[in-house]
């Protein structure tokens, strides 16, 4: 029996093209950059803090600061990074207060030292649920670090 280069070489190609071509379908994720950097509050690191940056459009990233207040952003599951462009920024503690926030006065208080029932620091709403922060995400690699204060003053952006 005699075999056919010719084929073969044919075959091997279709194989090689079906490989090449993927068998996945194409990502509907948008172009990331990475984001890194340290919260603390009042020259104090914020450990067990989530932090969330939400784009004007589409998905939240999300993460958590360490005992030294470093975190670093997650976009779904283990893809890291955030979508590009302006990001409104919140940070809170990672699990609720057994106490309803109250409104913060305008008075200077020692924040830091105050805590929720649950051991968390408590974190002034102007950097949670009204949040002032912002950061502009650039392609590759950002780090955002966010000195919060207890004392009110004027809005401040990630640097």
């Amino acid at each position: 029996m005699k075999s056919n280069p010719t084929g073969r070489l044919a075959a091997a190609l279709s194989v090689l093209l079906l490989s090449l071509s993927g068998c996945s379908a194409p990502s509907d994720q948008p172009e990331l950059g990475q984001v890194s950097g340290t919260v603390t509050l009042d020259g104090d690191p914020l450990s067990g803090v989530a932090i969330v940056f939400q784009p004007d459009n589409g998905r939240p990233a999300h993460g958590q600061t360490d005992a030294e207040g470093k975190y670093e952003l997650t976009y779904i599951r283990s893809t890291r990074g955030t979508k590009l462009g302006h990001n409104r920024v919140e940070i809170a503690p990672s699990e609720e207060a057994d106490e309803p926030d109250e409104a913060e006065p305008d008075a200077e208080l020692p924040q830091v030292k105050r805590r929720a029932k649950s051991g968390k620091p408590r974190i002034p709403a102007r950097y949670n649920v009204q949040s002032e922060l912002e950061a502009d995400v650039q392609p590759g690699a950002n780090t955002f670090d966010f000195d919060l204060s207890s004392k009110r003053s004027r809005s401040r952006r990630g640097r």
